[in-house]
This record gives C-alpha cells, sequence and structure tokens, in this order.
C-alpha cells in the first residue's frame, strides 16, 4: 500500500525514473515492471504505455492521496473489489471480494494459519462451481490471502488488528461518506437501476453493501446518516435515505458521482 502512495506520488510530479522509483519502493527494478506495473494496469491506475503513465482514474487516486491519504486505502479496495463487476476476466478481483465476503461472514476471527487455509478452501470451492472448472486448475493459495490481507490492512477505520503475535479481523462499524457512495454507485451500475429511483434495502442488498465495505449491518444507519450530512439531497447534493411504510429502508443516488465531487 506505501509502494502504490509512492508510485502514485511519484508518477503525478515528473517523468519516472524506474531505477529512483524501485530504490523508493524497496525493490528491485524488474520485480516494479514486471508484477508491480502489471497489477496497477490492471486496475486501470496504469496505462498500457510505455514508459507508463496514470489514467484518469490513477490520477484520482494520487488526487486522494495528496488531499486525503487516510482515504487511499479504502479507494484502492473498492477499486480491486468492484473490478469483476464490469470485466467478468477479472478473476484476481473475483477472488478479492470472495475472500472479503468469507472474512464479513465471520465477523470475528483470529486469522490464524488454520484460519486462513479455510478462507482458501471455501474461495477454491466456489471459483470452481462459478467458472465451471475442476479445483486442481484454480491457482489459489496461502500467498494469495496474504495478499489480499495487505490491502485490508489500510483501511480506515481498520478492519485488521494485532494482538500479541496474532492478528484478527473484525467488521467496522462506520465507513467514510465518499466511499460509502462509491459503494452504492456501484449498486446502482451493477444491478442496472436509474439513478434517482429509489433502491430498498433488502437483506441481500443490505448484505451486499455491507460487505464491500466490511461494514457491520448495526454500524449502517450512521454511515447512511454520515453521508446524507455529506451530499444531502434536500441541500442540492446528490443522496438521500429514508423509511416507507410497508417497503421498509430505503436509499437514493440522483447520480453517479465522479471522485471530484465527493473529495
Amino acid at each position: 500500500m506505501e509502494r502504490v502512495a509512492t508510485i502514485l506520488e511519484n508518477f503525478s510530479i515528473q517523468s519516472t525514473d524506474i531505477e529512483q522509483l524501485a530504490v523508493l519502493c524497496q525493490l528491485g527494478a524488474t520485480v516494479l515492471q514486471k508484477n508491480v506495473f502489471p497489477f496497477l494496469r490492471n486496475l486501470s491506475l496504469l496505462d498500457k504505455k510505455n514508459p507508463s503513465g496514470l489514467t484518469s482514474l490513477g490520477k484520482v487516486a494520487a488526487d486522494i492521496q495528496q488531499s486525503n491519504p487516510s482515504l487511499l486505502g479504502d479507494f484502492l479496495h473498492l477499486v480491486i473489489y468492484q473490478s469483476h463487476f464490469f470485466d467478468k476476466d477479472k478473476r484476481f478481483s473475483w477472488a478479492y471480494a470472495t475472500v472479503v465476503q468469507q472474512l464479513w461472514l465471520r465477523k470475528e476471527v483470529v486469522l490464524s494459519p488454520a484460519e486462513k487455509k479455510s478462507i482458501v478452501g471455501e474461495v477454491i470451492e466456489k471459483a470452481a462451481m462459478n467458472f465451471e472448472l475442476s479445483t486442481s486448475e484454480i491457482a489459489f493459495s496461502d500467498s494469495s490471502i496474504v495478499g489480499v490481507l495487505n490491502w485490508l490492512r489500510s483501511l480506515s477505520p481498520c478492519v485488521i488488528k494485532s494482538e500479541g503475535k496474532s492478528e484478527y479481523f473484525s467488521r467496522r462499524y462506520f465507513c467514510a461518506a465518499p466511499i460509502f457512495i462509491k459503494a452504492v454507485d456501484a449498486l446502482y451500475n451493477q444491478r442496472q437501476r436509474t439513478f434517482g429511483a429509489k433502491i430498498f434495502l433488502r437483506e441481500d442488498i443490505k448484505d451486499a453493501i455491507c460487505q464491500m465495505l466490511l461494514l457491520d449491518p448495526s454500524g449502517l444507519d450512521g454511515t447512511l446518516d454520515n453521508a446524507k450530512c455529506t451530499y444531502d439531497y434536500d441541500q442540492g447534493g446528490f443522496f438521500d435515505w429514508g423509511y416507507e411504510g410497508g417497503y421498509g429502508q430505503w436509499i437514493m443516488l440522483t447520480k453517479s458521482p465522479e471522485w471530484s465531487q465527493l473529495i
């Protein structure tokens, strides 16, 4: 995560010297070019040119890193989690989201080697069903889990805490307004809902939002209130929520906001 922040900063202010950037990232230049850059291209943060530059999404990430660095971890989490919504071939994103969902279902758990192994098994099983492959064809291992946890450690409020020598996962009870709005935005797009129409928070929709944000459902109302205060439809903003007799709780987004309108 710190390396990504360094790369974003570097690309946004100068023409990049790969050797120098590798030193800043404490990596070999070939690791940067063969492992890190391709992953950032997969996330659409770097363009495919040589030498690389930031895409429009990469520029948003660099702006967040500069103006509101505590949000960068959540921003990148959403980018990785949502990539497969819009491109089914991005299986790394599907695997990442599946690990997140399995952690969320556990509510609170010590991340012991046995627990991680159990999650690896669940992801492989789900992948086999989802992609119609045999389990032996699926490249997902303990090191894949390590990668996911690296991203999750940078969320704020945090979901991974240390206790003595072990780490444990627990859901959080709040999520920053810009991140929440972008999760709702993805929901509108993914479910092909019309902006300006209410989405009723049935159990499956509530779970989908809370899983994406690693949010405990009991923290949802406070997060909704905060989002409404920040982008209040009644004050000329684009978000609202409430209750409707017989139908229950609803949320509404009137448009798909740009990140620049949220930060």
